[in-house]
């Protein structure tokens, strides 16, 4: 009797600081008449409770370990969140009350000594997420409990809206709790039908396209788990697909991403519904094949019986093989530019051993790089008709309070400062000074991040205004901001203007004292800047070094030149020094290497990253000088802003960088941009590869050969006279550069319909003369594109000039 009473006045004081903390938790005097999902809703937003989002983070990885367990005990929830016992007990009450969890009976299995533990299970209203899909062959209908389970799916032929919502109000029913999330995949009007459908659910409806859903739905249950780069092509009566980069799916900057079935192929082709003709729909779409084969045989066919004919019928083979070896062709430029590591092909044409995947596959062999071509797989799609509904419900999920805690753990478990540990200052009662583990250092990154976003852009801020700004208790601020102070991050600093009253500390974004190197290798030689940890540049330095067969020696000549200029200035490799490298070659990247058959011999198979380090002593990071030219338009120059660009720098070794999502984006195997190598004419002139017809060819100075020996010179070609001519107003010469403008954004429209960047940075050696490429640049795609994929293109010439790959090295430190 004594222990149950001493139990439950514990389990009162409990309450009662619960109470006091968050008057809005349940159990209290506010959840009256408020159901538990209700309850939930409420969490995540800014309210009167301090520290509401570190809340938010204990509670979903709570949920996220008990849904991946299925059943698991307090004491091992205890061990696997690194929480506080009495934390976990509150979250557990809390979350018990709310529904979203249960505690069963203790069952003795004989696995433990000693008395057998309750276990906490997802609760009856754990619930779950719907997905919807809308086609005009009917609905679809399907919902999964929080650990993706699908616990009902429903089909009717009528497309309807009233069907719709009749199917989806039945399988929210199904799940038996709270509706997380509704994901609603539609072929036509779908932002019409999304909202009118958000109106009759009285719910949020997120509303996304078919070939997004199809590719999300191969992620989460088909082939493509385990992917973060894919390409998932959906064949039909529209040819479209949806893009994953880095694990995150990619809309682009209009939101056009994936019009890849408007890829002009024939300028002088059928007319497409988008105003061009000749796009890759008008030959290679589900419509087109048909007819040709309905012609052939004299009779209409269905896909069904076409995929049927192709097994035994030669003609209709060569039909679908044809439509293959286009899609394939198109596909070669997107492996080359955009680099995934999967393509999926789907559609009613597609076979596994058809005609349509192994032409497709015969063509990117042919059409791109060598080591795009051996690390890219195609594959049909494993989930046929189902894979877009089954995406719904994978979007969903990863909006749930579950899945946030998994992403949570995940993350969590990387070094950090030992600020980030935890301390008592910021310790609540019971949990010690540790912050509990992998959560307590989580939840101290979080308030710091809260903090440093508080302080950006703002300049001095007082330390009273980022309580009110923040939400944090007063006491967690004071030590989160020495913690900062600590790491250099945040620097103590006057008032911008005096105050009335009691003056409290003022607090700003600090310049480190580190030394950032961004070193770049660059045709005539190397060029380094030296900047301070907030990137402001210091000084600079250049030594022409020339280009020999052998690099190596080059990168530690590099790494002496770098010690060497430090040197000059006063300052020298330490501890908190970090160097950066551009190199003209694609760099892997995960490894840091080059690849094993790389165009350039002289920047195959080796780090360059070691080889610099080991001159400096200090780790040193190298990419492609295409991407670090994307990130430094995208951060100070041209593209400022923008959160999709491609840069282009022209010249004649031709090369190119995306940046998605304000991301510089490299590829799966580091050859994302390199658009040099596209293939532009089969019986062109031959290209450093060993190819013909790639675009580069046609920018070396040989290539205008015509133009120079008008005005004879000592001396083969050279870019450099061509440029002097240009500039000096030879008119020839000004109008092969916007020839070769045209040629180039001719060229890379495959990779804008389907990138959708908003804006095109356009620098390299040819705009010395003036911007005649940017504008043949400009006019193609204009030309050439789709009226979706350039609506909100803008063609620009690039800021920065040659000091674009040095500042994009910085960039990339910062």
């Amino acid at each position: 009797m004594p222990n149950q009473s001493l139990k439950g006045l514990l389990t009162a004081m409990i309450r009662r600081c619960l109470a006091l903390l968050a008057p809005d938790l349940p159990g209290t005097a506010c959840d009256r008449g408020r159901s538990p999902p209700e309850i939930m809703s409420s969490f995540g937003k800014t309210g009167p409770m301090a520290g509401r989002r570190v809340h938010q983070v204990r509670r979903d990885l709570l949920l996220a370990v008990v849904r991946e367990t299925g059943r698991i005990s307090r004491a091992d929830l205890t061990r696997r969140t690194g929480m506080a016992r009495m934390t976990v007990d509150a979250l557990v009450t809390e979350l018990l009350t709310a529904g979203l969890l249960a505690e069963e009976a203790a069952v003795a299995d004989g696995a433990r000594a000693g008395r057998p533990a309750r276990s906490i299970t997802l609760g009856v209203a754990a619930g779950g997420v719907v997905g919807a899909l809308l086609t005009p062959e009917g609905v679809r209908v399907a919902a999964a409990d929080l650990t993706g389970a699908i616990r009902s799916e429903r089909h009717r032929p009528d497309p309807g809206l009233d069907t719709l919502t009749t199917l989806i109000t039945a399988c929210s029913t199904d799940i038996g709790g709270r509706v997380w999330s509704t994901v609603l995949g539609a072929t036509v009007d779908a932002a019409v039908i999304g909202a009118e459908l958000q109106r009759r659910l009285g719910r949020r409806v997120m509303v996304r396209n078919t070939a997004e859903l199809s590719l999300l739905g191969e992620r989460g249950y088909g082939i493509a788990a385990g992917h973060a780069d894919v390409c998932h092509l959906r064949i039909d009566a529209a040819i479209t697909c949806g893009l994953l980069l880095g694990g995150v799916l990619h809309h682009g900057g209009t939101g056009a991403a994936g019009r890849i079935g408007h890829v002009q192929m024939d300028e002088i082709g059928p007319l497409c519904r988008c105003g061009n003709r000749g796009c890759l729909e008008t030959i290679a779409a589900v419509p087109a094949i048909l007819t040709a084969v309905g012609h052939t045989l004299g009779e209409p066919v269905s896909a069904a019986r076409a995929v049927e004919l192709a097994r035994s019928d030669t003609a209709v083979e060569r039909i679908l093989a044809d439509a293959g070896r286009m899609i394939g062709r198109v596909l070669a430029d997107v492996a080359n530019t955009v680099n995934p590591s999967l393509v999926i092909l789907d559609g009613p044409l597609v076979d596994p051993d058809g005609p349509i995947v192994t032409a497709v596959r015969e063509a990117l062999t042919r059409y791109a790089q060598p080591e795009v071509a051996a690390t890219t797989e195609i594959h049909a799609a494993t989930l046929g008709d189902r894979a877009a509904l089954l995406g719904a419900l994978w979007s969903g999920l990863r909006a749930t309070p579950a899945a946030r805690g998994s992403r949570t753990l995940a993350r969590s478990t990387g070094p950090t400062t030992s600020d980030q540990a935890g301390s008592p200052a910021d310790a609540r009662p019971g949990e010690g000074g540790a912050g509990a583990g992998v959560l307590g250092r989580r939840e101290r990154a979080v308030r710091r991040d809260i903090l440093v976003e508080a302080l950006r852009g703002r300049g001095a801020t007082a330390r009273s205004d980022l309580v009110k700004i923040t939400r944090l208790p007063r006491a967690a601020v004071a030590d989160l901001l020495a913690g900062l102070c600590r790491d250099g991050i945040v620097e103590r600093c006057a008032p911008a203007e005096p105050r009335a009253g009691r003056p409290s500390p003022h607090f700003r974004l600090a310049a480190p004292e580190a030394l950032l190197v961004g070193l770049a290798f660059q045709g005539p030689g190397i060029r380094v800047l030296v900047a301070d940890g907030s990137g402001e540049i210091r000084y600079d330095g250049f030594r022409a070094v020339p280009l020999a067969h052998d690099a190596r020696p080059m990168m530690r000549e590099a790494g002496g030149f770098v010690r060497e200029l430090l040197e000059q200035h006063g300052d020298r490799i330490g501890a908190d020094t970090r160097v950066a490298v551009s190199v003209p070659a694609p760099v892997h990247p995960v490894t840091g290497q080059f690849g094993a058959r790389s165009v350039l011999t002289m920047f195959s198979g080796y780090s360059p990253g070691e080889e610099i380090s080991a001159v400096l002593g200090c780790p040193v990071q190298v990419a492609n000088n295409g991407h670090l030219g994307a990130l430094a338009e995208v951060r100070r120059g041209a593209g400022r802003g923008a959160r999709d660009i491609l840069f282009l720098s022209a010249d004649q070794y031709l090369s190119g960088g995306l940046v998605a999502g304000g991301r510089m984006y490299s590829g799966a195997i580091g050859y994302a941009g390199e658009v040099g190598h596209l293939n532009v004419r089969e019986m062109g002139p031959f290209c450093g590869c060993g190819r013909r017809g790639c675009l580069r060819a046609f920018l070396t100075p040989e290539y205008f050969a015509a133009l120079l020996d008008r005005r004879p010179a000592p001396g083969p070609p050279s870019e450099d006279r061509l440029l002097d001519l240009a500039a000096n107003g030879d008119r020839p010469i000004r109008r092969a550069l916007l020839d070769a403008g045209r040629l180039i954004g001719r060229a890379v429209t495959p990779l804008v319909s389907v990138f959708n960047p908003s804006v095109v940075v356009v620098g390299g050696r040819f705009l010395a003369p003036g911007e005649f490429v940017v504008d043949g640049v400009r006019e193609a795609l204009q030309r050439h594109c789709s009226p979706s994929a350039v609506a909100g293109l803008t063609v620009v010439p690039a800021a920065l000039g040659p000091d674009a790959e040095a500042i994009g090295a910085l960039e990339s430190l910062i």
